[in-house]
């Protein structure tokens, strides 16, 4: 997106003292001409009395409907607008919000020791991970029935999460637990590249509003811009970085991808090749790759008070922070997770840490100095651990 000043909505309402001050200054002009026309009997006492509680009642009714004259008109105009008036200015442009999709994939079943046989793994069972840092836990359902052969010792079953959202697609060994019995099957436990379709979540008013942005800037042509589009338009895909400065030489085009489980899967990159190969020109030269990982090695000691924090509980907050900067989507306000191509100073984990109450410091170990990260890179979380260290009372 190019750099813009940032967009302020001119205020259309008004205060309600500005409309009381208003009503009182134009009652008080006319009541002398009003009485002598005998429209009045006398002057009316402005401050008190039944006068008082009409102009009261008048000046809330206006001031009511000036707010709403403003919430409307901001409706009117898509940067501003939410919801459902969102959806219209979509709409308006031939986009749609894109819905909520469940994480698909595959989950080896292990044979039990001393377990014999064909073992057949009926549709509907059941595993699910263990609870994460919030407590939450995510089922996921057998779609079909598999065998395992005799001669092996575990077989992949497709499963697909019980929820929708992009917090169904587990890490590593993070399914690990059978919930309905399966006779012969000792354990289960999926791997690094179980997802087969990524969950996410509903779009975003964010996401939506940049997308229709996008389609206005893509008329100027087959520009970055209509190449971000395109990729965007795909369920699972969280950001995209066009690399539109001959990245593989001359008429060269890279799209990088970020998905909803952040490292795309083969058939997420697939999906958006399939978005961008009927609308882009027959003589662009174009690529769609995952972005190419930057390991980050993070180590820290959390300096607070002693007797005014927990330091399990610090140390709990703090590495629940920093995981926000990896994740999809961050549930701490000031914390944004990270995007394509961009650096990890050492003052942005600071930031995220000296959110958590009760920290007074955190001097890193890990990493050294600031890491940067090319502009078809991500920055990937490889080690995360925190000391704690008392610090003098002030």
């Amino acid at each position: 997106m190019p750099n813009q000043t940032p967009i302020v909505f001119p205020r259309i309402s008004r205060k309600i003292e500005d409309i009381r001050a208003e009503l009182f200054a134009k009652i008080d002009a006319v009541q002398d001409d009003f009485a002598a026309r005998g429209w009045l009997p006398r002057r009316m006492n402005l401050n008190k009395g039944v006068i008082r509680g009409l102009i009261e009642l008048y000046a809330w009714g206006k001031w009511q409907i000036y707010s709403l004259l403003e919430k409307l008109l901001r409706q009117a105009v898509p940067h501003f607008s939410e919801k459902e008036w969102l959806d219209l200015h979509a709409q308006s442009v031939g986009l749609e919000r894109k819905a909520a999709t469940r994480a698909r994939g595959f989950v080896p079943f292990y044979r039990r020791e001393g377990a014999r046989g064909n073992v057949t793994i009926r549709a509907g069972r059941i595993v699910r991970t263990l609870p994460d840092g919030r407590g939450e836990i995510f089922r996921y359902v057998s779609l079909e029935q598999v065998v395992l052969p005799e001669d092996a010792d575990f077989v992949a079953v497709p499963v697909e999460a019980e929820e929708y959202g992009a917090a169904a697609n587990a890490a590593v060994g993070q399914i690990c637990e059978l919930v309905t019995p399966v006779d012969g099957i000792g354990a289960v436990r999926n791997g690094p590249d179980w997802l087969e379709h990524e969950g996410a979540d509903e779009e975003s008013c964010e996401s939506l509003k940049e997308r229709i942005t996008l389609r206005w800037l893509a008329n100027n042509g087959v520009t970055k811009y209509a190449y971000k589009l395109w990729a965007l338009s795909v369920p699972g895909v969280l950001s995209v970085e066009i690399l539109d400065q001959h990245p593989r030489g001359q008429g060269t085009v890279g799209v990088v991808v970020r998905g909803s489980a952040v490292l795309p899967t083969e058939a997420l990159l697939e999906r958006v090749r399939a978005a961008i190969a009927p609308e882009a020109p027959i003589n662009d030269d174009w690529y769609v790759i995952s972005p190419t990982f930057v390991p980050l090695f993070v180590r820290g000691t959390l300096r607070y008070v002693a007797g005014r924090s927990d330091p399990a509980l610090l140390i709990r907050e703090a590495e629940l922070r920093i995981l926000a900067l990896f994740a999809d989507k961050s549930p701490y306000p000031g914390i944004t997770p990270l995007a394509i191509g961009q650096d990890v100073p050492l003052d942005l984990l600071t930031k995220a840490v000296m959110t958590v109450p009760g920290v007074k410091g955190v001097p890193w170990t890990l990493p050294g100095a600031d890491l940067i990260v090319p502009k078809d890179g991500m920055a990937r979380l490889e080690s995360l651990k925190f000391d704690v260290a008392v610090e003098a009372e002030p």
